[in-house]
């Protein structure tokens, strides 16, 4: 992994509300951490102030400072610490906090671009996701009855289409076709967040297998390395099972993956 200091985008952001929050203590010691492994020479002595600094970070949101800032601070420590898995977890903790986090954001994105080329990653947010977002504006039975109008209104227009013989007719009637496919597309795309929940593997290998045993064969040619982002469908005992971005599944031992949803 190439030093991360040498990015600009990784330096350390705090503001007054942060401040407020966290314990004084705590706090202090994990921006002179920061401080201290940014100005040190040696590798092993900059690694050893980055790891002091996540820890007490870490503690500090456990402690009930939880903000955007605070866990992107804390990524920009694990990251630089060379531990991709916490500072993946950390970035998709601020940004469920706040979306419009830009350090978090950017510093996610070059986070992702340390793993694998192999490893698969999610897509980012792009036009698809962005025209859906007005779903959220609608409730269940609300896009069900729009749905349902929308459905009549293209029969209408489709069988008027027929016995006019009008193009102009059959032309309209794809709009609100259109739209009754998009509305199922969106509520696909809510049945498919309600049943998963976003992870992180923070382990820096994990042997992923075919089923929920510790004999069951491997399921992909290599283990998946700290960082890979997954939804965890399924949880038995000790293992849990998980989905891929790529839509790939697997089972994985439960403590070798940390769910991005911050536990009170």
């Amino acid at each position: 992994m190439s030093p991360s200091t040498r990015l600009a985008i990784l330096w350390l952001w705090l503001i007054p509300s942060i401040s407020a929050a966290a314990p004084d203590a705590t706090l202090q010691q994990a921006i002179a951490s920061y401080a201290q492994a940014q100005a040190a020479t040696g590798r092993d002595q900059r690694l050893a102030g980055f790891r002091q600094a996540q820890r007490l970070f870490e503690h500090a949101a456990a402690q009930g400072a939880r903000s955007a800032d605070l866990y992107t601070n804390l990524g920009n420590a694990a990251l630089q610490a060379e531990r991709l898995g916490p500072a993946i977890l950390a970035y998709r903790r601020a940004l469920t906090l706040d979306p419009d986090q830009p350090r978090a954001r950017q510093n996610l994105h070059h986070a992702r671009a340390l793993l694998p080329a192999w490893v698969p990653k999610p897509a980012p947010e792009g036009a698809l996701e962005g025209f859906f977002l007005w779903r959220h504006l609608l409730n269940p039975a609300e896009q069900a009855a729009l749905a349902a109008f929308c459905f009549l209104l293209a029969a209408l227009l489709f069988a008027f289409a027929i016995y006019r013989r009008s193009p102009l007719a059959r032309n309209l009637a794809f709009l609100p076709l259109l739209a009754w496919l998009g509305l199922l597309l969106s509520a696909t795309l809510e049945t498919r967040a309600a049943g998963a929940e976003p992870a992180v593997l923070i382990a820096n290998e994990t042997i992923a297998r075919a089923a929920d045993s510790p004999n069951a064969p491997m399921r992909f040619a290599q283990p998946l390395p700290a960082g890979t982002e997954v939804e965890i469908r399924e949880t038995r005992a000790r293992w849990v099972h998980i989905i891929l971005a790529n839509g790939r599944d697997a089972w994985i031992t439960r403590s070798a993956v940390e769910v991005v949803e911050i536990k009170s």
